[in-house]
């Protein structure tokens, strides 16, 4: 499916226009607040309190834990199936989350992302833990834009955070073990139970054996493209008093994969601009195993004070990874090219919060974050490239991030709310083991390192935001925010000078509403942003020497506009109705040519700089769509049987600033059955990509170059039980 960008513009608003001159007037003030009539607030703490969804003037996607299973999405990687504005791919073990067109798609070691991705207060900044499977989640948030107040550290994108269930006051226990192709078993359980009238205690449990992988290596002779996985998460709560609640949580979360294996060797001639190589495969022929072993782990304590006229919050949070992997850059049988990685990152963080307890007519918060990260970095590089050489790359940093922040919002008139905020943040990154060595054997050949040893940067941003109440259920905002990306070394090329820090202006108007009685929910955006000093990676041949060099790089400027739409419908009580699409018009205005001193990645030599200007930038599909509907078919004994597809397209996708190498436009379907004899017992069948469709999730120029493809046609059956 093909659409012009003015076809997409016209198609949305002209859809939205009608959608808004046909609602009926809202529902009388007679009308009891016990009456459920269609859809259900949405409640989000993307402000750090819990508000319902249309009063907050921010972009906002609340999926329920339910509707991501009755769909297929399993992990935060397959979010995008929900999601429109966001897209995702793969650099190894790392998981990059673009939203609205922001990335930095390097998944280096120490990159944190343009995206921040949060467990419930908890931020994940290693991005090889971004990836988590599902299970014990109330709902997922993903904000759209950059959140550079609150949650601030890295979020010029926006933000995913996933929000755990807590344990209540009764006994539960929700369990799945299922059964698909590719000879996959996986199960999943979740217990919760008071263990006194005031502490409460659950464990989740997630695990799955894939028995064959998704491809197969004639050149190893083996299966290739499977994960293993297991994780073991619990929290106990605690409220002693009714001022006082403690929530301690621990997780543990361990990944044999080689998902990430690339499976497409490429070959670009800059000279002549000819593009050659093999149809996208599950398969591969990498002389080379690739492997990806994780084992991470973490607690967390949160302790909120009462105080009645405010609340007093205190995040505290340690987590530890470690990371293991093998890739075959170049794909190819005569093992070309290698990179064998180790590394460790420590995270030490706690936040401080106090929040008003009143929201009107004034409603205020305040606080302080900090956060010590030590990242470890040992890299071997190998293969017929470097001519019998080998890459010893070996890195050390520590980054020290302070900031303070205060957000306040008050009602100007009932109808009219203004609310204002700032953060300041200042992160001391050092480098004190940094060093690229190139050895014959035992023989050192040569060492490069980096003289700059330390960088700190200081930053202030800012949001402003004016929503007015059309009707009590129907308000318009208006909001500029200001976004901070830091700066940062690279630390797989540590001989490198550090890429400066990444800032936004983002500008955004929008319209929320329930209409036709509560049974049409209507999230309208439109926004434009500009980006300075954009930061991009590329990979290109070492010009004096053998081996690759990866680095990153700043783009002078980058200009996007673009519309999200989001649509709930509850057209009767069986049927249910999302809808999402998103408009990206995401391009460099100002990146690279002759006499600018810029370089522009993808463009050979790198002393002889291309022009990327006009561009579009990586990873931001000019039109996205999500559509899901789910019919549920009550039966008179207490049984249903419920019914659920799901459709996402996205447009043609670019991966690196030179627009060489294009994912085609692509579409995917998912479904699911599932029957209930009662409330307790069902059984599922579901199917993800229903067409087996072929698509790249990553594609890089290197040496040569490669890609990553998504996940093939799965299928099979879960057995559920709900006490």
């Amino acid at each position: 499916m093909k659409l012009s960008s003015k076809k997409v513009r016209t198609g949305l608003l002209a859809g939205s226009a009608a959608i808004i001159l046909s609602f009926e007037a809202p529902a009388s003030a007679q009308e009891s607040s016990e009456t459920k009539v269609g859809l259900e607030e949405i409640v989000v703490t993307a402000q750090h309190r819990e508000e319902v969804l249309r009063d907050v003037p921010i972009s906002i996607n609340a999926v329920s834990a339910s509707t991501l299973g009755n769909v297929g999405v399993a992990d935060t990687a397959a979010l995008v199936q929900a999601v429109p504005s966001l897209n995702f791919t793969r650099s190894g073990p790392s998981g990059i989350f673009v939203v609205r067109g922001v990335a930095t798609p390097n998944g280096a070691p120490g990159e944190e992302g343009s995206t921040a991705v949060y467990i419930d207060d908890v931020y994940m900044p290693d991005l090889a833990s971004t990836i988590n499977t599902f299970n014990n989640i109330q709902r997922v948030e993903v904000v759209n834009g950059p959140q550079g107040t609150l949650f601030g550290r890295n979020a010029t994108g926006g933000l995913i955070r996933v929000i755990t269930r807590d344990p209540g006051y009764k006994t539960e226990m929700n369990a799945r073990i299922g059964y698909g192709n590719y000879r996959t078993l996986s199960g999943q359980l979740y217990f919760a139970t008071p263990i006194s009238d005031w502490a409460g205690i659950d464990f989740a449990l997630t695990g799955q054996d894939q028995g064959k992988g998704f491809g197969y290596n004639p050149t190893l002779k083996k299966d290739i493209r499977a994960q293993d996985y297991w994780g073991a998460r619990s929290k106990l709560v605690l409220n002693p008093t009714d001022t006082l609640k403690l929530t301690v949580a621990g997780d543990y979360y361990r990944t044999d994969d080689d998902s990430a294996t690339f499976t497409w060797g490429l070959n670009y001639n800059p000279a002549t601009g000819v593009l050659t190589g093999a149809q996208s495969s599950q398969d591969s022929v990498s002389g080379f195993p690739n492997m990806t072993k994780i084992r991470a782990w973490g607690v967390s304590g949160k302790v909120e004070f009462d105080m009645d006229w405010a609340t007093l919050a205190s995040i505290s949070a340690y987590r530890h990874l470690k990371n293991n992997s093998a890739s075959d850059i170049a794909a190819s049988a005569a093992d070309n090219f290698r990179l064998v990685t180790g590394n460790i990152n420590r995270t030490f963080q706690q936040e401080l919060r106090l929040s008003s307890n009143s929201t009107e007519p004034l409603s205020w918060q305040m606080g302080a974050f900090f956060l010590r990260m030590n990242t470890d970095v040992d890299q071997i590089q190998g293969g017929a490239i470097l001519r019998g050489a080998n890459i010893h790359i070996v890195s050390e940093a520590i980054t020290n991030s302070l900031a303070a922040f205060g957000e306040a919002t008050y009602a100007v008139t009932p109808t009219t709310h203004l609310t204002g905020g700032i953060r300041w943040t200042r992160d001391h990154r050092e480098l004190p083991v940094g060093y690229v060595d190139t050895l014959f054997g035992s023989m050192l050949i040569s060492r490069s390192t980096n003289a700059l040893r330390q960088v700190t940067y200081n930053n202030v941003t800012y949001r402003g935001a004016l929503r007015q109440d059309l009707t009590d259920r129907i308000n318009i905002y208006v909001s500029v925010n200001k976004g901070f990306k830091s700066g940062q070394f690279n630390l797989v090329a540590p001989n490198l000078p550090p890429v400066r820090p990444q800032t936004i202006m983002a500008y955004e108007g929008g319209l929320k509403g329930d209409f036709l009685d509560r049974r049409l929910r209507l999230n309208l955006a439109v926004f434009h942003y500009d980006i300075d000093d954009y930061q991009v990676r590329t990979t290109y041949p070492n010009p004096n020497g053998a081996g690759v060099i990866t680095g990153l790089y700043n783009a002078a400027k980058v200009k996007i506009d673009g519309v999200d739409v989001n649509i709930e419908a509850n057209p009767t009580d069986r049927l249910q109705l999302t809808a999402g699409a998103s408009w990206l018009n995401s391009r460099f205005s100002q990146f690279g040519g002759p006499g600018t001193g810029i370089l522009a990645p993808g463009y050979y030599p790198p002393s002889d700089p291309g022009n990327a200007t006009g561009n579009q930038t990586p990873l931001a599909p000019r039109f996205s769509l999500n559509l899901v509907g789910t019919y549920t078919i009550p039966f008179d004994n207490g049984g249903s049987l419920r019914l659920t597809a799901g459709y996402t397209h996205k447009s043609s996708i670019v991966f690196e600033p030179d627009n060489v190498f294009v994912q085609p436009a692509y579409d995917l379907v998912n479904g699911s059955i599932e029957y209930k004899p009662n409330e307790k017992f069902g059984i599922e069948l579901y199917v993800r990509n229903l067409g087996n469709t072929l698509y790249n999730v990553q594609m890089a120029t290197a040496a040569p170059g490669y890609a990553l493809a998504g996940m093939p046609r799965q299928y099979g059956l879960n057995l559920k039980y709900s006490y």
